[in-house]
């Protein structure tokens, strides 16, 4: 017998209090002075009569996947939950183990069981739905890899790299009609506030998301893209960052609402379909060969020359690491070489797909899976379930650059990702998805 399908949605704030480390920049020193605006965990429920899973879209930067387990383990094995992380670089660090401050202890264990109350009462609010798929473009994003004159990539502005434009919009009504949720899918960094902030914000995307609810009555959901190296394009001149902010945001979400408003929304056909999830842990090998019995400290060295410090003073490394980006990664050694974990979902509803990533993943790979997924409609989010750090393509890896060069020792990884770590992943993804 049939089931329709149905959804729920609920809402949890999430900021921290004061002094709480935000994260996103390496030169911040010292915790945040307070809420500009609040950051909020969104959960929705999705619900087949065979299968529930619950999408959770949070204004974090990412989230470590130890403290994804800890969320997973609480809600239990009746439904399947993913974490989507908008990356706003004005959100706080979200990893605390025994060794780390109570203070950041206590938030990360308030801010799992708020997730898992806002996943347990989006449940409680379980109704029929229809669903609509929609695609237009915004244009407030720049690729930032640009290649300097002696042929070094830096983080600025590359006018000429690709970027994917793609406003993706998914819009959930009850069957009376009536607004319940919608998923926004586009792919551009959290990063208009720059390191001089520490106030709590979730960026453009939350001056987004409070334009479109206002004008939709819908709560928005959203999936940050592909945009390992994708800028928000602000103007060359200086300016009042958080009047930036509400520009960029209500950029976006006037191309919302105009989609949404309009008749350019692609109803789904939901009679008969069913809920269809894959999980994968794919391994990625680094290019530091194993062996030794645990992971060399490399990042030392290599995190000590980019700070210009000497050689002679390894000992501070791991103390700044554990104070400005506390992390905890998964390496392991497999085929001689050292590899790390890179977890992937595959989402199916009939003709809507959602590949996640826990990877800041660049523009091109999130282009290239939706093309080919076997879905009529494709939404790529990254920084999902976890965050490994950067992927980069090969024509990136060979480049260089902070994403290749530097990031992945701020996970403490005894090398960079290898040159073919990207299309492994997008295999794997595409595999994936061919089955559902």
């Amino acid at each position: 017998m049939a089931h329709p399908i149905r959804a729920g949605v609920a809402r949890q704030i999430i900021s921290p209090p004061p002094g709480i480390y935000l994260i996103g920049y390496g030169d911040r020193t010292q915790g945040n002075v307070g809420i500009h605006d609040d950051l909020t965990a969104t959960a929705l429920v999705l619900d087949d009569g065979q299968m529930r899973l619950a999408l959770v879209a949070c204004d974090l930067l990412c989230m470590n996947e130890f403290i994804v387990d800890r969320i997973r383990a609480g809600v239990g094995s009746t439904i399947q939950p993913i974490i989507c992380c908008s990356h706003t670089h004005s959100g706080p660090i979200v990893y605390a183990d025994r060794r780390s401050p109570r203070r950041r202890r206590a938030y990360v264990a308030t801010l799992v069981e708020r997730i898992i109350q806002a996943i347990r009462q989006a449940e409680d609010s379980l109704t029929p739905v229809q669903l609509a798929w929609g695609q237009t473009t915004a244009d407030i994003a720049i690729n930032r890899r640009e290649m300097q004159p002696d042929g070094q990539v830096v983080i600025g502005r590359n006018p000429q790299g690709p970027v994917d434009r793609s406003l993706n919009v998914v819009r959930l009504m009850s069957d009376e009609g009536a607004p319940l949720a919608m998923w926004v899918n586009f792919a551009c960094h959290g990063t208009v506030l720059g390191p001089q902030n520490r106030h709590v914000s979730a960026d453009w995307i939350g001056a987004m998301r409070a334009r479109v609810e206002e004008a939709t009555g819908s709560r928005v959901l959203f999936l940050q893209g592909a945009a390992g190296n994708l800028n928000p394009d602000l103007p060359a001149e200086d300016g009042d960052p958080w009047q930036a902010v509400e520009s960029l945001g209500n950029r976006v979400a006037e191309r919302v609402i105009a989609l949404c408003t309009g008749d350019d929304l692609t109803p789904l056909e939901m009679e008969n379909q069913k809920l269809e999830l894959i999980r994968r842990e794919v391994w990625l090998p680094l290019e530091a060969e194993a062996t030794t019995p645990r992971p060399p400290k490399t990042y030392r060295r290599v995190l000590l020359n980019m700070a210009g410090l000497p050689p002679f003073l390894p000992w501070v490394v791991d103390p700044l690491l554990s104070r400005r980006y506390p992390w905890r990664s998964q390496i392991k050694a497999h085929s001689s070489r050292w590899h790390v974990p890179l977890r992937i979902n595959g989402v199916r509803l009939g003709d809507l797909g959602l590949v996640t990533f826990g990877a800041e993943t660049l523009t091109e790979i999130g282009m290239e899976i939706k093309a080919a997924s076997p879905t009529r409609f494709t939404l790529f989010a990254s920084v999902s379930d976890g965050c490994i750090g950067y992927l980069p393509t090969a024509e990136a890896h060979a480049l260089g650059g902070y994403e290749v060069d530097i990031a992945p020792y701020f996970y403490r990884y005894p090398g960079r990702l290898d040159a073919h770590c990207a299309q492994i992943a997008i295999e794997s993804a595409l595999q994936a998805m061919q089955t559902l």
